[in-house]
């Protein structure tokens, strides 16, 4: 919708080399994707085929890059990563809620990751990665706001 709404804005105001940039970008985008979807089967195979060891092993996982039980908890890595780069924020920056939320969600997802079929160790260990940032920013405000 948003890409939508910035096509036609720009057409309106007659920037249509803009226009014609973004639709380039986002066909190149669908393609790209397009041809992971459908070439990973085979660069799986000829990875697990060629017998490189540990890359093999990796590649040949249930959990492995080649799935989304892979992707899912790397792209989480960026919010816990956010979180550590800032534990020294500034308590009137931290939103109570959202903390509450990422604390409980890092909590309940590592147990989660144990649970499930393949079992996740990637998403496990970013859940708990997760629960401790957000849980160390969540005492700090708790702290500020309602016991000093």
């Amino acid at each position: 919708n948003q890409l939508r709404r910035a096509v036609e804005y720009k057409k309106e105001n007659g920037k249509d080399d803009e226009v014609d940039d973004i639709m380039k970008k986002a066909g190149a985008t669908a393609a790209a994707g397009a041809a992971c979807v459908l070439g990973g089967p085979m660069v799986q195979s000829a990875i697990v085929n060629a017998n490189l060891g540990v890359v093999s092993s990796i590649a040949a996982a249930e959990a492995g890059p080649f799935t989304v039980h892979f992707w899912a908890p790397m792209s989480k890595w960026m919010i816990s990563g956010a979180s550590f780069l800032e534990l020294d924020r500034p308590t009137e920056k931290i939103s109570l809620a959202q903390y509450s939320a990422l604390t409980l969600t890092g909590f309940f997802f590592s147990r989660y990751a144990l649970l499930v079929s393949p079992i996740n160790y990637t998403l496990c260990s970013v859940n708990i990665a997760l629960f401790g940032s957000s849980a160390w920013h969540l005492g700090r405000k708790i702290k500020a706001d309602y016991l000093s």
